[in-house]
């Protein structure tokens, strides 16, 4: 862990960063994959630092993720290097504790997502300044200082703003109602859609982050990692939100309020976060885009192999009957290659008879 600090007109701040790497002499080797992960930027959402101490806890086998094959996250973990901000905004997350449960700015009133320079500044018709106030320009404040320091240095692949108000997986672009186009948002969009179906049960929303959610957001994170940073994949995930939550409750509307529900929430993403550094991983080996079959664990394989599992159209076939189907298309192998073979013979003797015939002048 790294302690970062920075000051501005009396205004102190400090990040802490955890990179995680298998190998602590591979950190700055360029070739693995590397994805930075930053939580708590809006004060009032607790719940997004309790996910990063239990993806840390996991990482670290403190903890462990259920029907996850120890064996693909091995050999994922191998190929990346993770840095996480548990809470980016320390000043705000004090507030908090003290009792102001409805803040989500700074110390000093900023909100930190607006802080940045990707269309910074521009209101919409709703603006609340309590909310959203952007500061006196781009980068005013010292938290978004150090964050936009650690991604020029780290230069990720994957950049995940994780907040909570609601269950979404978003990418660029906030300020305004488009993604992006080309073949990266194609591959952006197709790992959400993966990650809704594989965790969120397709209830998340997906898509971009000023087109779904029916407001447009200027100067954030996101954008500018994905605009300016030019990071591949930029995200933002919302885990958690209590729509039926009075406005006024503002801990219930951003934070689950029993066990059952807080530890769901924390398994559901935990288990996204990991299945997707399984997708980054493999993006780094093959430039495709990344196909759900892809996730299927040696394990269940295995299982599937020596009891039963499906075939292609989705049909259950007992071992013996999978067992005859390799020997058909072994025999089926053999026929052919005796052919084949049989069909070189004939042609080598045909050369070889032609070679003693008397050659004759046209």
């Amino acid at each position: 862990m790294e302690t970062f600090q920075s000051t501005n007109k009396g205004y102190h701040a400090e990040l802490n960063v955890i990179t995680y790497c298998r190998n602590r002499t591979a950190i700055e080797d360029k070739s693995k994959f590397r994805i930075l992960l930053s939580f708590g930027q809006h004060a009032r959402e607790l719940i997004t630092t309790e996910l990063a101490l239990r993806i840390l806890s996991i990482l670290s086998e403190e903890q462990f993720l259920p029907k996850m094959d120890p064996l693909l996250l091995n050999n994922t973990l191998e190929k990346i290097v993770i840095k996480i901000v548990p809470v980016e905004n320390l000043n705000g997350r004090k507030k908090v504790e003290a009792g102001d449960v409805c803040e989500r700015r700074n110390g000093r009133g900023v909100d930190l997502n607006r802080n940045w320079s990707v269309d910074w500044g521009k209101k919409e018709k709703d603006f609340d300044p309590y909310e959203e106030n952007p500061g006196i320009g781009p980068f005013s404040e010292p938290e978004a200082q150090l964050m936009r320091k650690l991604s020029t240095s780290f230069d990720p692949h994957i950049w995940v703003n994780v907040h909570s108000g609601m269950e979404a997986l978003f990418m660029p672009y906030d300020h305004k109602n488009t993604t992006p186009a080309g073949l990266e948002s194609q591959k952006m969009r197709l790992m959400l859609e993966s990650l809704n179906h594989l965790h969120c049960g397709d209830r998340c929303v997906v898509g971009s982050g000023g087109g779904s959610v029916g407001y447009l957001a200027h100067g954030t994170t996101t954008d500018y990692m994905y605009d300016v940073a030019k990071v591949p994949m930029a995200f933002t995930f919302e885990i958690y939100g209590d729509e039926k939550a009075s406005s006024r409750d503002c801990f219930k509307m951003f934070n689950p309020v029993d066990h059952p529900t807080f530890n769901r929430v924390l398994n559901e993403w935990s288990a996204t976060f990991f299945t997707m550094f399984n997708m980054g991983a493999h993006q780094m080996k093959d430039p495709q885009p990344f196909k759900v079959e892809h996730l299927i664990s040696i394990d269940d394989y295995l299982n599937g192999y020596l009891i039963e599992r499906k075939n292609r159209y989705g049909e259950k076939k007992e071992f013996l009957d999978l067992g005859l189907q390799e020997i058909r298309t072994y025999f089926r192998l053999f026929l052919l290659s005796s052919v084949m073979l049989m069909f070189m013979f004939c042609s080598r003797i045909a050369k070889s008879n032609r070679s003693h015939l008397p050659s004759i002048s046209l």
